[in-house]
C-alpha cells in the first residue's frame, strides 16, 4: 500500500453502534491532524447521501475510507489511513503500510473486526467496575503444566 504524499482529507465510514469503533473514532479525533478527517456512521442517512452505494462495500464488516481523490480503502488499509491522518503517527502509518507489515496489520484488523462486538461489550462504553465484573465472570484457564491453553 502506498500512502500519498499529499492528502486533502478523508471520509471514514464506521459502525456508529459499536463501542470499539466509536472509541477509535474519539481517539483519532483527539489527535493533532495532518489532514482533515470526517467520520460518518455507515448507518446514518448522511452516509448514503454523501456516498451513494456505500452499503455495497459492506461497511458493517470492515471500516471504509474514501480519500479526497475518490480512492477507496477497507479494513487494515482504512485503519492505516486513519493513523496517517494523525500528525504524530504518520511514520508508524508508513511502516504499517509497507509490504512486510501490512499483512500483519490485516491479520490484526480481521481478528479485531471479527470480535469487535464481544470486545465492545467487555471493554468499551462501560465503567471500569463493569469491565472488572465482566472479566471476573469469564472462565479461568485450566493449566496442566506451566503452559495454559486459552
Amino acid at each position: 500500500m502506498k500512502l500519498p504524499l499529499q492528502v486533502n482529507g478523508i471520509e471514514v465510514y464506521y459502525d456508529g453502534r459499536c463501542g470499539m469503533c466509536c472509541t477509535f473514532h474519539e481517539w483519532i479525533n483527539a489527535q493533532p491532524r495532518a489532514y482533515p478527517i470526517r467520520f460518518v456512521p455507515y448507518q446514518s442517512d448522511e452516509a448514503e447521501r454523501i456516498f451513494p452505494g456505500i452499503g455495497q462495500l459492506d461497511p458493517a464488516r470492515e471500516m471504509v475510507v474514501r480519500t479526497d481523490t475518490g480512492a477507496i480503502h477497507r479494513g487494515a488499509e482504512a485503519w492505516v489511513f486513519c493513523l496517517y491522518s494523525c500528525a504524530n503517527y504518520r511514520e508508524l502509518a508508513h511502516r504499517l503500510a509497507a509490504p512486510r507489515l501490512l499483512p500483519l496489520a490485516k491479520k490484526a484488523c480481521n481478528l479485531l473486526a471479527a470480535n469487535r462486538h464481544g470486545l465492545s461489550k467487555i471493554f468499551f462504553r462501560k465503567k471500569d467496575r463493569e469491565v472488572a465484573a465482566n472479566l471476573h465472570q469469564m472462565p479461568q484457564a485450566t493449566c496442566e503444566s506451566d503452559l495454559c491453553h486459552t
